[in-house]
């Protein structure tokens, strides 16, 4: 996924607005070298060397020579703007940067994770995307694993998480049938069917055969 070319996640710049308000913790009056960005209705004022170290994207912004007019994000009236951005998931990303606390980090949660990876994809962090790609790993349910890994590329999630939806005994839900989307779900039906069409009850499923019939299925030849 190239965040670069994705023209509606470009960083603008607004006319000025008054309704707007600072982050409590993540803007840094008066530091050198902090770029203010607006997400959503607050201003963020943070230190332009960790984006530019580990992003493309804002390395190539950086780098961009100013207009006629004042400079983006040097000010509350002129920041650069973030669109389809959440200033939630904002926030969780730049605690990696900036923790509260030092010794275990701010983030715990699925949630917490699934921000990270939404930003660090769209915005070409590679070493961070690894990361929350490794901590989500642990995190949430193979259902959870699977939409994330449709919808930001993670193709080495598929299989475990197809395996361990079609070794459970019980059927998707309504709730998870609408997460995944028709293809995958129709997909997970017929596997479930055929994996236990030859099993008699009572016996253990065989994992390499189960693992076999889903590679087949994820990729036919």
């Amino acid at each position: 996924m190239s965040a670069a070319s994705d023209t509606a996640g470009t960083p603008t710049v607004p006319a000025a607005s008054a309704d707007r308000a600072r982050h409590a913790h993540l803007y840094f009056e008066d530091e050198p070298g902090a770029v203010v960005f607006l997400v959503e209705g607050t201003l963020f004022k943070v230190h332009a060397f960790f984006l530019k170290r580990h992003s493309l994207v804002f390395a190539t912004m950086f780098t961009l020579r100013p207009g006629s007019g004042p400079a983006e994000g040097t000010s509350d009236e002129h920041p650069i703007v973030l669109p389809e951005v959440r200033a939630v998931d904002f926030d969780r990303f730049m605690s990696l940067f900036y923790p509260r606390d030092v010794v275990t980090g701010d983030l715990s949660t699925l949630e917490d994770w699934i921000s990270v990876l939404a930003l660090a994809t769209k915005y070409e962090f590679e070493a961070h995307r690894a990361l929350a790609i490794e901590r989500l790993s642990r995190l949430g349910s193979p259902t959870d694993r699977l939409v994330l890994a449709r919808e930001y590329d993670i193709p080495g999630w598929l299989e475990e998480a197809y395996y361990l939806i079609c070794i459970r005994e019980d059927a998707l839900t309504l709730e998870e049938g609408h997460r995944l989307g028709m293809e995958d779900v129709i997909a997970l039906a017929d596997l479930r069917q055929r994996i236990r069409a030859h099993v008699p009850w009572g016996y253990t499923l065989h994992e390499p055969t189960v693992r076999a019939t889903i590679r087949a299925k994820l990729h036919p030849r």
